[in-house]
């Protein structure tokens, strides 16, 4: 058997599909993402299971959809007895590490310096956040410029507490006010991830041993405050203005009632512009600190599967919204997914097939000659990759799980898009008519059958993600 590849996950948070030069923004700068893309296979259709930070990972990182985990909002941990991508590689001799943003904890009622579930990880570099306690960034920060430490805390919202005690807060991190990083530009998490992973695959190169790593980057996610240097790559006037309509905001007002942001209605045209450009100098910020891991894989690429991806997007004022959430829109689900395996991927490739966060561990565990246990419902992307097999998807799910037993789901097809809740609230968007999702047309009536239609897919795929039977594998 051939020695079983590397593999390097670089993942980044809050990172839009169309944040990349190459994925069609022609406005970001992100020249080693671009690169990548150049090199490896782009999947164009790509989606995740969930919209928020914490279920979104652990879909991806344990290849189950929100609903098996019983998962479905930020706030619960990860159970200690479920298996992560690290538990199935640790039994073929992998060393798994995991560095940066894990987040399988909810950051409050916890004490973030006693030990963490290692969830089948070897070792264990953990900042969830950038400078709210004293992490693993912090320390890193204190041992190159202790009297730095202060001016890299970011507090989490006024309800973020450790044991009842407030975290830091000499910034907060609404992605609505946006500021320049105040420390030095090498001070950031985003270079303290790069170059904890950097370290790390110096001193594991050279190993007969096979490594896997996660680079988990907490950029673009809020705070939106990159470098200086960065936010000087960008004119602001620019900058477009976000996707919305009055039929749109009125939808958003009826869906999230209470939780609906009045405070985002007044902000004028200059401001979103400013937001739109501060998010992607964070963004090209973010891929100067994931060139730094590339450049450090390159005499080891023809044995190193590299993966970049995101949990996420960012509403950026799209539907006049900020942050993440439901209904699912685009803005928020579709993510880049990037590959690269030197010699086994033919450089170039473009996927236009739709999949999702729960493919990413079969087809890290195909690339390793590693059979996926039968419960896990994703599939391998490998034979859509090298051209072997066609098998595609007839549309993808998203589900949010909330308080109450309040529950989300939206389906995407290629073409349409439904979202349906317990309160019996419908969308459907024709996303050939209306790509930027705008118009609700499930009341008109030359929608009725596609709407049937996407209603019986949304049954068949909550039907089929919450199957959880260890003993019968549940039908494609």
């Amino acid at each position: 058997m051939p020695k079983r590849p590397n593999v390097v996950l670089i993942y980044t948070d809050q990172q839009r599909f169309d944040s990349i030069h190459a994925n069609g923004n022609k406005l970001a700068i992100t020249p080693n993402l671009d690169s990548f893309i150049n090199d490896g296979v782009n999947f164009e259709n790509y989606y995740v299971n969930n919209p928020v930070c914490m279920p979104s990972r652990m879909c991806m990182l344990t290849g189950k959809y929100p609903s098996q985990l019983g998962i479905g909002d930020n706030g619960i941990p990860l159970s200690k007895k479920e298996d992560t991508i690290a538990n199935y590689l640790k039994q073929y001799d992998y060393q798994c590490s995991q560095i940066g943003k894990l987040h399988f904890l909810p950051h409050t009622n916890r004490c973030h310096t006693d030990p963490h579930p290692h969830y089948g990880f070897d070792s264990l570099i953990i900042s969830d956040e950038p400078g709210c306690y004293d992490d693993a960034y912090i320390k890193w920060v204190e041992s190159q410029a202790p009297e730095q430490v202060e001016k890299v805390r970011v507090g989490l919202p006024s309800e973020g507490k450790v044991y009842g005690q407030p975290m830091y807060s000499t910034h907060g991190r609404s992605p609505h006010q946006p500021y320049p990083f105040e420390g030095s530009d090498h001070l950031t998490h985003s270079r303290f991830v790069s170059d904890e992973v950097c370290q790390y695959i110096r001193n594991h190169k050279q190993n007969d041993q096979p490594f896997f790593v996660i680079a988990g980057f907490y950029a673009p996610h809020a705070p939106i405050n990159p470098p200086q240097k960065y936010l000087d790559m960008y004119n602001i006037d620019d900058m477009p203005l976000p996707h919305r309509s009055l039929e749109d905001n009125q939808l958003m007002e009826t869906l999230l009632g209470s939780h609906w942001n009045h405070q985002l209605k007044d902000i004028d045209e200059r401001k979103w512009r400013e937001i739109y450009a501060s998010y992607l100098a964070l963004t090209t910020h973010v891929d100067d600190c994931i060139g730094h891991i590339f450049n450090e894989l390159k005499d080891i690429e023809e044995n190193t599967l590299i993966i970049f991806t995101s949990d996420h997007g960012e509403y950026l004022g799209d539907h006049g919204r900020v942050h993440k959430g439901m209904p699912g829109h685009d803005c928020i689900i579709h993510v880049p997914l990037i590959m690269k395996y030197k010699g086994k991927i033919q450089p170039g490739t473009c996927i236009n097939e739709l999949c999702e966060a729960v493919d990413i561990v079969p087809t890290i565990l195909d690339y390793a000659c590693i059979q996926k246990p039968q419960y896990l419902k994703g599939i391998s992307l490998k034979p859509i990759i090298e051209g072997t097999s066609q098998r595609t998807k007839e549309s993808i799910i998203v589900e949010y799980i909330g308080s109450h037993h309040f529950y989300e789901t939206t389906i995407r097809t290629k073409e349409y898009k439904y979202y349906c809740n317990t309160h019996h609230q419908e969308i459907l968007y024709d996303l050939k008519k209306d790509p930027y999702e705008l118009y609700n047309v499930s009341q008109n009536s030359d929608y009725k059958d596609i709407l049937s239609f996407m209603r019986l897919e949304m049954i068949y795929k909550i039907q089929y993600s919450a199957y959880n039977s260890l003993k019968k594998r549940a039908p494609y």
